[in-house]
Order: structure tokens, then C-alpha cells, then sequence
């Protein structure tokens, strides 16, 4: 798996090889990153926005992120080897606009800041929907852009986008009062 684009294009991002993770496809990566800059509807400058990968496994949407010039990414995933992997990337980029957590986001309810720009939320495919707005959703600031990864099908009022992949589903979510 590699960058696709931005100021690490071309770098190798490793993997685990255990199971516990699938990493996001390139072509998904690209179509987010694309909607991110240019949609109208999402409504986000990506140079100006703190980014959290809140289940980050590879880290490969917020290494993209901060490739392609993001503010500042959060990294966070609960598997030791995930997060060393991210952190022996980060290290030879010599950036300093990111922080890294080893946490379970669905325990820890301080992990997302009030000035969340996006959040992506790619948790594990058993994990469900019901926990996420449950633990998840709450701890989002409003106005805040949710970018849910999911192979199930997922119905909110707050979403103002949609795309339907072989095994996966992109919604995007602006987040209110209500959500």
C-alpha cells in the first residue's frame, strides 16, 4: 500500500498481517480525498482542518491527510502493532502535526477535541453501528464532518452524502445539535 498523492506520494505505508484490520482501498482514498477538496457539499478545506482516524489502523487516511497537506491528524487505534507502524512512518517524515493514541475510542469519551474539523470513522466491520452513535457520535464537536466507513447499510438525518462501493459504504455526515 502506498500514498497516493501529495508530499509522500509513492511511500510504502506497512501493514500488520494479522487480521485485525482491513486497509481502506486506494480508489476509496482517492474518491474521499477528492470529494474533500473539491465538493461543495462537504464543505471543508482540508489545509485548515484537524483530522482524527479515529480506528486508524495502517493509518492510511490520515497519512494521506497529512500528505496532501492537512493542519494536524489524530491518530488513534487500539492495536499496539497498528499504532507502531504509524509512528515508524511519521517518524521519518519529520512532521509535527500529529499526535498518536493507543486507545478504545469506544471507552475513552476525551479523545475527540471541540475543534475537530473531520472525523473518519472506519471501526471494525463487527463493531456495531448502534455503539458507534451511541460512544462515538456524542464525542463529535457539531459542524463537524463524520466520514463513516461501513459494510452496512446506515441511515442517519444528518447525511448529506453517500457512495456505495463492492463491500463497503462511504457516508458523510454533518454533524448538528441533534445528530
Amino acid at each position: 500500500m502506498k500514498i497516493i498523492s501529495g508530499r509522500f506520494k509513492g511511500r510504502s505505508i506497512k501493514i500488520s498481517k494479522e487480521d485485525s484490520f482491513r486497509p481502506t482501498l486506494s480508489r476509496i482514498r482517492e474518491d474521499v480525498f477528492n470529494l474533500l477538496k473539491h465538493s461543495k457539499i462537504l464543505d471543508v478545506n482540508l489545509e485548515n482542518s484537524l483530522l482524527y482516524d479515529l480506528f486508524c489502523g495502517s493509518g492510511s487516511i490520515g497519512l494521506e491527510a497529512l500528505s496532501r497537506g492537512a493542519k494536524k491528524v489524530i491518530f488513534n487505534d487500539i492495536d499496539n502493532l497498528n499504532v507502531q507502524l504509524v509512528k515508524d512512518f511519521l517518524v521519518k517524515t519529520e512532521l509535527d502535526n500529529y499526535e498518536i493514541y493507543n486507545n478504545d475510542a469506544f471507552i475513552n469519551k476525551d479523545l475527540i477535541s471541540k475543534e475537530a474539523n473531520i472525523v473518519y470513522i472506519d471501526p471494525p466491520y463487527k463493531s456495531e453501528i448502534k455503539l458507534i452513535e451511541e460512544y462515538i457520535f456524542p464525542q463529535i464537536p457539531n459542524n463537524c464532518l463524520i466520514i463513516f466507513e461501513t459494510n452496512k447499510k446506515f441511515n442517519h438525518r444528518d447525511v448529506i452524502l453517500k457512495k456505495k462501493y463492492k463491500n463497503k459504504n462511504l457516508v458523510f455526515i454533518k454533524k448538528t445539535n441533534e445528530t
